[in-house]
């Protein structure tokens, strides 16, 4: 932290010596009074004792005097009054000053000009520039009934000079880098399935130090926060639901500065009555054969040739996984914190991206929890944000695998119930998928649309959904059971997601994607398949 010495006579002014409006009283209560008319005398120049009433210079444009002045026995009269004066065609006048009979002493005297600035100095007695006067501060006198008096001191142009070479104070001050940030808080309301801007309490720290206590209003607040420190540790209660407890970077909350013209820091409070779904529901797949692919599918060659594939019968999750199962994973498999794990069949690789502008999830005591986003209000939202990595280790853990693109179009078609439907249950793609135009741009809890004729929900819409296979073009042959390219360089990605629109969530439609890009992983979430042996 650097210290600064003021050096600008201005600022000391200002900040030493505030200017007081002051009301003179005698300790006597004498009605008796006498009129002190103050000169000053410019002693670096070749103008001498020119009084204020007629005052006029070509060097400076003087505005006031200030002044500070006692009785004899110490009392403080005028604290650091300003005084101002007139100008009148280049001259300056001031009105005299009223005091009761007494005696007194003129402590300090600065001359200020037309900025405020303080552009010539009375020293003090004593000061390294107190030799430059014949009579430095301070200059007693006496005020007598009826009399006027002229006082007169000495003045020094400041110059470069510092306050102390003239005896005056300086202050050392630390200055405290800070900047605003905007920060919202929401609650999800079930009811109506919106947001609503909430109240809360809110707690940052770093190392132990309390850096901003106070409270959230049910709007976009503005904090104002030390810049000096690495992390901000964000603790935001509300009673009813879960302490919202993170930490954020130096950068990542600099983000939200209000000067940076980037959305607030929204913060979702999360109910705390909510509980982790114990176990999958799984619809059974009777095995079939279909025709796979799309000749509509308007610019999307990858979905041809259409043609004939037959499938065994599987076991398909009746729900995408949701947040509450991928936490439990998570932390079943002790999961490192930022998401990364090795992998007993690929090594070090990513499960979650843990990214905090979109990710649900924070660690609470050393474990995953689940914190909620803009894009996933509540516990029972699909996980998301899970690589494929992720999802084929949870698909594991859980007992089951991904599903092969041929057993995901298959069970989406609705396998043999199939009413030969656009979308997963339905030709009205609103129906049955949360999409672009009625999600609000954040994930729904699973099972809130129709399902499709099997009973599956969500295989339009929502999250994306990984499956097994390499992404390769299609065979014109037909096929039983296949299981996609032997290596490649993209998974393949099935149901578009809440932000897709309605060419994406067609049964037929294909998506691929790097399994090493954690950028595009924001949409993408699992269902399960068990195989029927």
């Amino acid at each position: 932290m650097k210290t600064f010495t003021l050096i600008k006579w201005f600022f000391i002014v200002m900040i030493i010596f505030p200017i007081f409006s002051c009301s003179v009283t005698d300790s006597d209560n004498s009605n008796e009074t006498g009129t002190v008319e103050i000169s000053i005398d410019l002693s670096d120049t070749n103008v001498k004792s020119i009084g204020l009433s007629s005052l006029k210079t070509s060097e400076v444009v003087i505005k006031s005097v200030v002044i500070s002045m006692t009785k004899k026995d110490g009392t403080v009269v005028y604290d650091k009054e300003s005084i101002s004066l007139l100008n009148m065609n280049g001259y300056y006048i001031a009105s005299p000053i009223s005091l009761n009979v007494g005696e007194y002493a003129l402590t300090e005297f600065l001359v200020m000009d037309d900025s405020n600035n303080v552009v010539y100095v009375a020293p003090l007695a004593g000061s390294e520039k107190a030799y430059l006067v014949k009579t430095p501060l301070s200059i007693n006198f006496e005020v007598k009934k009826d009399e006027v008096l002229k006082l007169v001191p000495e003045v020094v142009s400041v110059g470069n000079s510092i306050p102390s070479d003239f005896g005056y104070s300086t202050i050392s001050f630390d200055v405290v880098p800070h900047f605003d940030f905007s920060l919202s808080a929401f609650i999800y309301n079930s009811t109506i399935q919106n947001w609503e801007l909430s109240t809360a309490t809110i707690l940052i720290e770093n190392e132990g130090n309390v850096l901003y206590d106070g409270n959230i209003g049910a709007i976009t607040n503005v904090i104002s926060i030390r810049d000096d420190v690495s992390t901000y540790n964000m603790t935001i209660a509300k009673p009813g639901y879960k302490t919202y407890i993170y930490s954020f970077s130096h950068d990542s909350l600099q983000y939200y500065k209000i000067n940076d013209n980037n959305e607030p820091l929204k913060i979702i409070l999360v109910n705390d009555s909510e509980e982790p779904i114990p176990a999958h529901e799984y619809i059974t797949v009777e095995g079939g054969t279909f025709q796979m692919g799309d000749e509509n599918g308007i610019g999307q060659s990858d979905e041809l040739p259409i043609h004939t594939v037959t499938v065994s019968s599987f076991q398909v999750s009746k729900y995408e996984v949701t947040q509450a199962q991928f936490i439990g994973f998570l932390n079943d498999i002790k999961c490192n914190s930022d998401g990364s794990y090795v992998d007993s069949e690929y090594g070090n690789v990513t499960y979650i991206n843990m990214d905090e502008s979109f990710c649900p999830l924070s660690i609470v005591d050393g474990k995953f929890d689940f914190k909620g986003s803009i894009n996933v209000p509540t516990i029972e939202c699909p996980a998301i944000g899970i690589t494929w990595y992720g999802a084929n280790a949870y698909c594991k853990w859980a007992g089951g695998r991904l599903p092969y693109e041929a057993e995901w179009e298959f069970a989406a078609r609705g396998g043999n119930l199939s009413d030969g439907y656009k979308y997963s249950g339905s030709n009205i793609y609103d129906d049955v998928a949360w999409n672009q135009y009625n999600s609000e741009e954040y994930a729904h809890p699973v099972g809130k649309k129709l399902a499709n004729e099997l009973g599956i929900y969500d295989m339009s819409g929502n999250v994306w959904e990984w499956c097994a296979d390499w992404y390769d073009v299609y065979d014109v042959d037909s096929q039983t059971n296949p299981i996609g390219a032997i290596s490649g360089d993209n998974r393949v990605g099935r149901g578009a997601g809440y932000l897709s629109n309605d060419l994406s969530c067609r049964v037929a439609n294909r998506h691929d994607n790097n399994p090493d890009n954690l950028i595009t992983y924001r949409g993408h979430g699992i269902r399960i398949v068990k195989s029927i042996n």
